[in-house]
């Protein structure tokens, strides 16, 4: 059930601002956040079981995330290609964003559910696999959980309006993000949404930081990127122990 915030020209300051929850088992491998040695202009986490990522950045702007979607009741299947590999092809690729997602809807149904998120600071687009979904985002506010794009779940909504309040100043508080992904209260049970879980499970994912026996969020990213094109990119990883380590990254974007 990640969870993907996005604020397009908005923030006098900032011309993207782009937080995520990753939502994982915990028993899955990863790293945190970091410059790839074999592709050394690629920021983001490493997935250890299938060697790709769930979101990153390079230093030549492209921007790339995923989660999953559940808006089918078709079980997931294990031998499907990792969706990972969605967000991998395009940060170390060059195409530009309408070609990689024609060329992704071509293969949509070589991948189980997902939402995927590319293009830069300046625009960028959305697919959804299960609809076969297409839309563009250059200006306003924007997030996407594990339905589609703007979907009005609470955590949805709630993260929208939350970000856009931060965003309203010109000092933008980044702790008080990371609150806002942080927060462990679900909506109440008549606004849950309609997924085929129990009851007690359905209130833990509908929350927008998850914790549950075995399933959770294990990282919160920030990426702000102001009008020079200076990037600032924070993660906090959860730990078992209840603890949080943070990694910090500041640099230009470079001409592609």
């Amino acid at each position: 059930m990640c969870l993907i915030s996005m604020q397009l020209r908005q923030h006098a300051s900032y011309k993207l601002i782009l937080v995520a929850n990753r939502d994982e088992q915990y028993g899955r491998p990863s790293l945190p956040a970091h410059f790839w040695t074999d592709h050394p202009d690629l920021l983001a986490g490493k997935d250890l079981s299938k060697h790709g990522t769930w979101l990153g950045i390079t230093k030549q702007g492209r921007i790339a995330a995923v989660t999953n979607s559940y808006l089918t009741t078709d079980q997931e299947s294990d031998k499907k290609l990792s969706r990972g590999n969605l967000v991998m092809d395009y940060l170390t690729g060059s195409m530009d964003p309408n070609a990689y997602l024609e060329q992704v809807r071509q293969q949509r149904s070589d991948y189980n559910g997902f939402n995927l998120i590319i293009g830069s600071s300046d625009r960028l687009h959305h697919y959804n696999n299960i609809l076969d979904e297409y839309s563009i985002l250059q200006i306003g506010n924007h997030a996407v959980s594990n339905a589609t794009l703007d979907t009005p779940w609470p955590k949805v909504t709630l993260t929208k309006a939350a970000v856009a309040e931060l965003a309203s100043s010109s000092l933008l508080d980044e702790e008080a993000i990371f609150r806002i992904m942080a927060d462990r209260t679900p909506p109440p049970d008549d606004q849950l949404p309609d997924l085929p879980l129990p009851l007690q499970i359905k209130r833990a994912v509908s929350a927008n930081f998850i914790q549950t026996e075995r399933y959770g969020t294990r990282s919160t990213t920030l990426i702000l990127i102001d009008h020079s094109d200076q990037v600032t990119f924070v993660e906090r990883s959860y730990l078992p122990n209840g603890t949080a380590n943070d990694v910090r990254f500041n640099f230009k974007l470079l001409a592609e």
